[in-house]
C-alpha cells in the first residue's frame, strides 16, 4: 500500500481514508509495542538507562504529593533590577521644545569607551512575581501589569486616559507589579512559548516607551529610552572566564565562597564589532541561561546558555523604509508601527529539545522543571541614521550608508561619525558582568509548543500525501508561477482579540462598557466558518475589565481544533484616541495579535486579525474565502487588504430602547434605539456609508489577509515588515538580482469589493447617537450644520443603491446607505441557518 501510494496512484476520492488509516495505523502500533513492552519484561531486548530527567521528574513528582509540596518544587518569577548604566556625559542633550513637534531634540554625548558595569550581586533590587504557577498560567498570569483594580465603590480604576503626569517615584510605584519601568533595560514580556519544533524559546514583547508620548511625559520617555535600545543588535564574542578576568579584573566575579552551588563554567561574553564578534553572537540582545532544579539534593543545576535572535532587524527594516530613525531624543515615534513589538527567541540547546517537544520536564499538575534566565545586554541606544549598525554584506557599499545621516532632524548632535563604530563606542575590553552580576528575568518558564490536535495531525498528514501527489504536477506549477510548497494543516486562521465588556478609547467613565461581544461572538465565529475560515484564536481580554464573566461560555461549546481561546488579560497601557497629544497604544492589542502570527502563524497558509464588528465576505461568484486566497496566490498576491467603512443600524431592524432621556422636569424627550431582538449584527448593520467600490480614505481603517511566510510583522492594519525588507544585498547580488534600499511591496493590492471580497463593518451604533435620529436624519438636516456635524448614525437605506444624495423617503428621512445584496439574500440565508442550531 505504502509503494502503491508513492507511485500517486491514489486518487483525491481516498485521501481521507488514506489519511485516517495512516494515523489510526500509527496510533495501533503505539498500543501494541506499550503493551509488549509490559508483558515482556523479562525480554532480552537491552533495557534504556533511566535518565537525569527520568529520575528528577519521579523525585519532584514525590515532593509535589507532600504537604506544602508546592514550595519544594516550584519556582517564582523573579526580576533582578539594575542602576541606570554610567554611559552618558552630563549636560548634553536634549529634547527639544515640548509644544514643537518638528524639533526632536539633540541626543546626548557618551563616554566613549562605555564604561565596564561593576555591579555586584548586592546592587541588585529584587522582586518577586508569585502568581504563575503552573503552565496552565501561561500567559495570563506573566507579570505585565498591575491587573484589574477596584475603588472603595467596587468600579474598575482606569489609569491608561488622560494626560496626568506621573510621580517622581512612579517606576517603584509599579515595579511590584511589573519591574520594567524600573528597569527599561528588561523585556516587557507579554508571551512565552516554544517554537513548533523545539529550537527555539520564542517570546512577545512590548516598547514600554510607546506607552507614553505627550510632552508631559518627557522625563518618562527619557528614562524608558532603553526599550528602544533593545530593539537594536548588538554583538559580542564568547570568550572564557580567564580571558573575561585578563580583559577586565575590576570586574565582580564570584568565589568559591560566594557561590551558593557548584556550577559548570559558563562562558562570558565581550562587545566586539561584527568582524571579532561569534557566529552565535553577531546579531543578539540576551544571554539566555537554562536551568532546572536536582530535586534530590535540592539545588539549582545550570545547564547551558545560548545567545538570543531576532526574526527580523528592526534597524535595516528602517533603513529600507526610508526611516533609519528608530529612535529620537523627543519620542514621539509612535507612527513608527514595527517599533511596537519586540520579537526574539532564546536558541534551546540541543539536548533539550526533544524534552521540551514531548513535555518531559513539566509535571503532572503543569508545575514546569526546566526555566530560563533572560539577561539584556546593556549599551548605549543609538541615535538616528547616522548610527546605523550594518555590514555591507547586508546593504552594499559602506559609501552607500555611511552618509544618509542628512535625514536626521536633530538640531545638533553629539554623534561623532556616520556608521556606528563599535570599536570607537565600545573599546576593546568591555566584558559584561557575569550573570549573577547583572539586572536580569530569572525563572522564565519554558513549556510546551502550542499543541497540535488529533483533527490538526489528520491535516498535516493530509498535507504530506498532498505534496506527494502534487509531484506530479510540478511542470504545470510552474507554468502558473505558482510555487509547490508543504502543506500546512490550515489554509486560514482568523486572530480575534476582544473582550465580554469593554470600555471604548478615550473613555474613562468604567461604566459606560460596551457589552454586546458575548452575543455578537457566536454569530462572527458561525460566519467566518461558513466563508471558509478553518480556525479561531480568540484572546480573551475580559480579564483587563471585569472578573464577572469572560468570552469562555461561547468558545468553550466549540472543538479546541475549531476555536482556541487564550486568556489574555493584560491592559492596554494608553487607551486614549490616536489624535491625543498622549496619544493611544493599544499594547495588549499588539501584543496579542503579534503572538497569535507567531504561536499559530506555522499551523497556517493566511492569517488575519479583525475584530468581532468586522466581518470578511466573498463577493461576486466567490463563496468561500479560500478560493479568494487561492486565486490571489497565482497571481502573486501575498496580502490582501480589505477597506473598511463603517455600516448604519437600519431604522427597519430597530426598536425603541426602554431607556429615555428626561429633561429636568421628568418629561420624555426624543427616545433611544437600538437593535431589534431576534435580528443578527450583520443584518441590522447592512447598510454601508459607502457605494461599492469603497474609496481610498477607507484604506485607513484597512485589515489584511496576508501569508504568514510572507507578513514578518504585522500591526493591526499594515503589514509592516515582509520578505523583502530582510532580503541582504550579499544574497541578491549571488542570485544575480537587483538590490534596491527602498522596498517597495508589490504583493499587496485592495480586493475587488464586487466581484471578490469585501468588509462589512457592524460597529455599535450607541445610544448617545440615537438620540434625535429625527432631526439629525430629516432631509433638511444636510442644510443645517449644527444636525450635519453630529451626523446620523440610523440608516436609511437607498432604493437604488448607487445615489443617496438629494433622495428621500415618505417619512421625509433622507437616505444614507447602501445594502450589500449578497449579504442580504446569499449570506444573511444561511447564516441564519447555522445559528438556529444552536436554539
Amino acid at each position: 500500500a505504502a509503494a502503491y501510494f508513492c507511485q500517486m496512484k491514489y486518487t483525491v476520492g481516498l485521501l481521507d481514508e488514506v489519511i485516517e488509516s495512516r494515523i489510526l495505523a500509527e496510533i495501533d502500533l503505539k498500543k501494541e509495542f506499550t503493551q509488549q513492552r509490559t508483558a515482556t519484561s523479562v525480554s532480552t531486548r537491552p533495557v534504556r538507562q533511566e535518565s537525569f530527567w527520568d529520575r528528577n521528574r519521579r523525585q519532584a513528582e514525590s515532593l509535589l504529593a507532600r504537604n506544602n509540596g508546592e514550595r519544594l518544587v516550584r519556582k517564582i518569577i523573579t526580576a533582578y533590577l539594575e542602576p541606570p548604566m554610567n554611559d552618558t556625559i552630563p549636560g548634553t542633550g536634549n529634547q527639544g521644545h515640548p509644544k514643537r513637534m518638528i524639533d526632536k531634540g539633540a541626543p546626548p554625548e557618551f563616554y566613549e569607551p562605555l564604561p565596564l558595569r561593576q555591579t555586584t550581586p548586592q546592587d541588585l533590587k529584587k522582586y518577586e512575581y508569585p502568581k504563575f504557577r503552573t503552565c496552565h498560567d501561561l500567559p495570563a498570569k506573566l507579570p505585565v501589569d498591575r491587573g484589574l483594580e477596584f475603588d472603595n465603590r467596587g468600579n474598575v480604576i482606569v489609569r491608561n486616559v488622560g494626560n496626568k503626569p506621573t510621580p517622581d517615584d512612579y517606576p517603584w510605584q509599579e515595579a511590584p507589579y511589573c519591574p520594567v519601568d524600573a528597569d527599561p533595560f528588561l523585556p516587557w514580556i507579554h508571551d512565552i512559548f516554544p517554537s513548533l519544533d523545539g529550537k527555539k524559546l520564542e517570546f512577545v514583547a512590548q516598547n514600554k516607551r510607546r506607552c507614553k508620548s505627550g510632552s508631559e511625559y518627557q522625563k518618562d520617555i527619557l528614562r524608558m529610552t532603553p526599550q528602544v535600545a533593545l530593539l537594536q543588535p548588538i554583538s559580542v564574542e564568547v570568550i572564557d572566564e580567564e580571558k573575561a578576568r585578563t580583559l577586565a579584573p575590576q570586574l565582580w566575579s564570584e568565589t568559591d565562597k560566594d557561590a551558593a552551588f557548584s556550577k559548570p563554567q559558563m562562558p562570558r561574553y565581550r562587545l566586539a564589532p561584527y568582524e571579532e564578534a561569534s557566529p552565535e553572537g553577531m546579531w543578539t540582545r540576551f544571554i539566555c541561561r537554562f536551568h532546572t532544579t536536582d530535586f534530590h539534593s535540592g539545588k539549582p543545576k545550570i545547564l547551558k546558555e545560548t545567545l538570543s535572535e531576532y526574526p527580523i532587524n528592526y534597524e535595516l527594516a528602517g533603513y529600507r523604509k526610508n526611516r533609519p530613525q528608530l529612535l529620537t531624543p523627543k519620542g514621539r515615534e509612535t507612527n513608527l508601527f514595527w517599533t511596537s513589538t519586540l520579537l526574539f527567541s532564546c536558541p534551546i540547546p540541543t539536548d533539550l529539545q526533544s524534552l521540551v517537544l514531548d513535555g518531559s520536564t513539566i509535571l503532572s499538575d503543569g508545575t514546569p522543571t526546566l526555566h530560563v534566565d533572560v539577561v539584556p545586554i546593556r549599551t548605549s541606544p543609538r541615535y538616528g541614521s547616522k548610527e546605523v549598525y550594518f555590514t555591507e554584506d547586508m546593504v552594499g557599499p559602506r559609501s552607500r550608508w555611511e552618509t544618509s545621516g542628512n535625514q536626521d532632524t536633530f538640531n545638533s548632535s553629539g554623534i561623532k561619525s556616520n556608521g556606528f563604530n563599535a570599536t570607537q563606542r565600545w573599546g576593546q575590553n568591555h566584558v559584561l558582568p557575569p550573570v549573577e552580576a547583572s539586572g536580569r528575568w530569572t525563572n522564565l518558564p519554558i513549556c510546551v509548543p502550542p499543541k497540535i490536535t488529533l483533527e490538526q495531525k489528520k491535516a498535516v498528514v493530509a498535507g504530506h500525501v498532498q505534496e506527494d501527489m502534487n509531484r506530479k504536477n510540478e511542470m504545470e506549477s510552474k507554468e502558473t508561477g505558482v510555487p509547490l510548497q508543504k502543506e500546512k494543516p490550515h489554509q486560514l486562521t482568523a486572530c480575534l482579540w476582544s473582550a465580554a465588556s469593554f470600555s471604548e478609547r478615550g473613555i474613562k467613565d468604567d461604566r459606560n462598557k460596551q457589552k454586546d461581544t458575548i452575543e455578537r461572538l457566536r454569530e462572527w465565529i458561525e460566519f467566518h466558518f461558513l466563508v471558509g475560515f478553518d480556525h479561531i484564536v480568540v484572546y480573551d481580554n475580559s480579564g483587563a475589565h471585569t472578573n464577572d464573566t469572560s468570552l469562555e461560555p461561547i468558545t468553550s461549546q466549540y472543538p479546541s481544533s475549531k476555536v482556541t481561546r487564550v486568556d489574555w488579560p493584560s491592559l492596554v497601557c494608553n487607551n486614549n484616541i490616536p489624535g491625543h497629544p498622549n496619544t493611544g497604544e493599544r499594547s495588549s492589542q499588539y501584543a496579542a495579535e503579534n503572538s497569535c502570527r507567531t504561536r499559530y502563524g506555522p499551523y497556517t497558509e493566511w492569517m488575519a486579525s479583525f475584530d468581532t464588528d468586522e466581518y470578511l465576505v466573498p463577493m461576486g461568484n466567490y463563496t468561500n474565502l479560500k478560493d479568494v486566497v487561492r486565486d490571489a496566490a497565482k497571481g502573486g498576491t501575498n496580502i490582501l487588504t480589505f477597506r473598511s467603512t463603517r455600516g448604519k443600524l437600519r431604522h427597519d431592524f430597530t426598536r425603541e430602547s426602554e431607556y429615555h432621556e428626561k429633561k429636568k422636569d421628568g418629561v420624555k424627550i426624543t427616545p433611544i434605539l437600538e437593535k431589534a431582538d431576534n435580528v443578527t449584527f450583520l443584518e441590522a448593520y447592512n447598510c454601508d456609508s459607502s457605494p461599492l467600490p469603497k474609496a481610498k480614505y477607507a484604506d485607513r481603517a484597512k485589515k489584511q489577509i496576508y501569508r504568514t511566510d510572507y507578513v514578518l510583522n504585522h500591526f493591526v492594519h499594515y503589514s509592516t515588515v515582509t520578505k523583502p525588507y530582510m532580503e541582504l544585498y550579499r544574497d541578491s547580488k549571488l542570485q544575480g538580482k537587483k538590490w534596491d534600499r527602498i522596498v517597495k511591496e508589490e504583493t499587496e493590492r485592495v480586493t475587488d469589493e464586487e466581484n471578490e471580497a469585501v468588509m462589512v463593518h457592524t460597529k455599535i451604533v450607541t445610544w448617545k447617537n440615537t438620540k434625535d435620529t429625527s432631526k439629525r436624519c430629516h432631509k433638511t438636516a444636510r442644510a443645517n450644520a449644527l444636525w450635519r456635524a453630529k451626523g446620523c448614525y440610523i440608516g436609511f437605506p437607498s432604493p437604488n443603491d448607487t445615489s443617496t444624495y438629494g433622495w428621500y423617503g415618505e417619512d421625509d428621512m433622507a437616505y444614507n446607505c447602501f445594502i450589500n445584496q449578497k449579504v442580504e439574500n446569499y449570506w444573511l440565508p444561511r447564516l441564519k441557518e447555522r445559528l438556529e442550531r444552536w436554539l
